[in-house]
């Protein structure tokens, strides 16, 4: 192994994505020949000896799930309420130090990738790899694609005042007094798929995420996981 920055190590040895092992570092937790190290970016190879909390860590087989969350499944690990726990789905995952891609909201069903490989954790989730999440939401009120292409040709604008821009609008199926949506963004920012219909004058009622790059729900039903060897974005 080509010696790697700290943080990248952690990631695999399932210790949780890349920005999650960086606050392990921060916090003085990780150790590198028997010296803490508290600034990430430090450089390690095969012969270090890396401990984290005191128990020595080695690269664990990456693993990599694909599951359809169902709406009432929480995306983060720790909930005073007690809410599943979308990693909990899968037998055995906190043991395999699974985690999930990103995050979908507790209302929010659909596509998560579950892994322990925090390299392509951080891929995914971060921005400038540009990967695509396509997601279908009902919305109020009457939409075409036509007239949400015209709205959002120079971007949205959302509440913080950060515009959203190559929003590419798919399909848009009246129901009534509501309209189905299909899009696909690159954004990951937070609930940024309802702060858009919101900055557009409308409310999303209903959000599944369908796909993240090339990686799709396939035949899943809500709560249903398969194990993938290759995940293709």
């Amino acid at each position: 192994m080509e010696p790697i920055r700290l943080q990248r190590y952690l990631a695999r040895c399932g210790l949780g994505s890349r920005r999650a092992c960086e606050r392990i570092i921060a916090e003085g937790r990780a150790s590198v020949n028997g010296s803490i190290v508290s600034e990430p970016g430090t450089r390690v190879g095969e012969a270090d000896i890396i401990m984290v909390d005191g128990r020595s860590v080695t690269p664990e087989k990456l693993r990599y799930f694909v599951i359809n969350k169902p709406p009432g499944t929480i995306s983060v690990d720790q909930d005073i309420r007690g809410r599943r726990y979308v990693v909990d789905l899968i037998p055995g995952g906190r043991e395999m130090g699974l985690f999930p891609v990103g995050r979908l909201d507790i209302d929010t069903s659909g596509l998560m990738l579950i892994t322990n490989d925090g390299d392509l954790g951080n891929r995914i989730a971060h921005p400038r790899y540009g990967i695509s999440k396509e997601y279908v939401a009902l919305v109020n009120g009457g939409w075409s694609k036509k007239a949400l292409i015209g709205a959002s040709k120079d971007g949205v604008r959302l509440d913080d005042g950060s515009v959203v821009r190559d929003i590419h609008f798919l399909k848009a199926v009246p129901m009534g007094e509501s309209t189905i949506v299909t899009l696909r963004i690159h954004e990951g920012r937070k609930h940024v798929v309802k702060r858009i219909f919101l900055a557009l004058g409308s409310r999303v009622l209903k959000l599944h995420r369908s796909a993240i790059g090339g990686l799709r729900l396939g035949e899943l039903n809500e709560g249903e996981w398969i194990e993938v060897v290759d995940v293709i974005l």
